[in-house]
Formats: C-alpha cells, sequence, structure tokens
C-alpha cells in the first residue's frame, strides 16, 4: 500500500513538473504576419498562321506551375484557390480563351514580397488537329526541356491578385516542315498586373 501511495505521489508530482515546464516555453511573442497575396497564372497565345476555332487544337499538358520568390523558394500555384494538389491538365492553346488571355491555368495563395518568375512543367501535344479532321503530328527535338522558365521580375502585395499572362507564340514555337510541326517553345511573360 506504501509503495502505490508513493508511485502516484511521484506520478502526480513528474505530471505537475511537466506541465510547468511546458507553460514556461509557451510564451507569447508580438508579431505580425502579413495576409497573403493572390498568384493567378493565365494563358495567352499568339497565332496568326493557324486560327482560333473550335476545330483546331493544339494542347500542352501542364503537370506543375511554380512562382519563384527572390530567395529561390517555390510557391506551388493549383488550378484554383480552393485546390489542395495539382493534377495534370490540358489546356487548347487555340481556345478562344487563350487568345484573349482570359484562360487560367492557376491559382494560389502566396507570401507577398519579390518574385523573379514562374516556372512550368509541360508536356506538348503530339498533334495539331486542324479543321477538325486534318492531323498533323508534333516533333519534339532531342534537347526539349519539359521546364519552361518565364523570368520577369514582379512583386506582390498583401491582399492584392497579381495576374500574370504568360504568352507562347505558336507562329514561333510549331515550326513548319514538310509533313509536320516541330516543337521549339516560344514564350515568354507578356504582362503581369
Amino acid at each position: 500500500m506504501k509503495d502505490d501511495k508513493r508511485f502516484l505521489t511521484l506520478a502526480a508530482s513528474s505530471i505537475l513538473f511537466l506541465i510547468t515546464i511546458s507553460s514556461l516555453s509557451c510564451t507569447q511573442y508580438d508579431y505580425s504576419s502579413p495576409l497573403p497575396s493572390l498568384i493567378e497564372v493565365r494563358l495567352k497565345t499568339i497565332s496568326n498562321k493557324i486560327e482560333f476555332s473550335p476545330l483546331n487544337n493544339f494542347i500542352l499538358k501542364v503537370t506543375s506551375v511554380e512562382a519563384i520568390r527572390a530567395n529561390q523558394t517555390r510557391v506551388v500555384i493549383n488550378e484554383d484557390i480552393n485546390a489542395t494538389s495539382r493534377t495534370t491538365n490540358v489546356y487548347n492553346t487555340l481556345d478562344f480563351r487563350a487568345r484573349d488571355s482570359s484562360l487560367i491555368m492557376g491559382q494560389g495563395y502566396a507570401p507577398p514580397g519579390d518574385y523573379i518568375g514562374v516556372n512550368l512543367l509541360i508536356e506538348p501535344g503530339a498533334q495539331v488537329i486542324l479543321r477538325g479532321y486534318q492531323i498533323i503530328t508534333v516533333s519534339r527535338g532531342d534537347d526539349f526541356n519539359p521546364q519552361l522558365t518565364f523570368r520577369h521580375p514582379f512583386q506582390t502585395k498583401e491582399s492584392t491578385p497579381t495576374i500574370i499572362n504568360l504568352t507562347v507564340d505558336l507562329d514561333s514555337t510549331l515550326v513548319e516542315g514538310a509533313f509536320q510541326y516541330y516543337f521549339r517553345p516560344h514564350y515568354y511573360i507578356s504582362s503581369i498586373h
């Protein structure tokens, strides 16, 4: 009986000691945390050789969109602000929304601050479809790099959206061959607002 009392006293003392120590380490510090900004990435396509039409199609499969901060850390941009992760999405570069820069590729909350650009991990479509029935093969070179790096410094501000238009110039990207197109990506950031 004495051993049980001694054990309970020791256990209670140990628990009281641990609670006291843990409460000392939970000191409240004054600090301010900024509200996040919103980054929205849109696709814009320039094409004078192939018209924008529901019957024309050249797709880009996008696996990853990231905003690159000035300190080289990356901010993942998902499909929209409610998404918890990104899946591979397919975008038709000849969609009317791409002509008008209203084809949204991703949205995400990000820390306010300085950024140096955007990275995309893509896979171009294997074919261009014209007039709904004409299929032209698209060939990638051996030196093809699936990561497109758009470099243009920008700054995000607290609680303020930043819209980035990524432009793909299809007239330069799809180089005409005798019986196929060759994919040589020509892209840049056309505007940030």
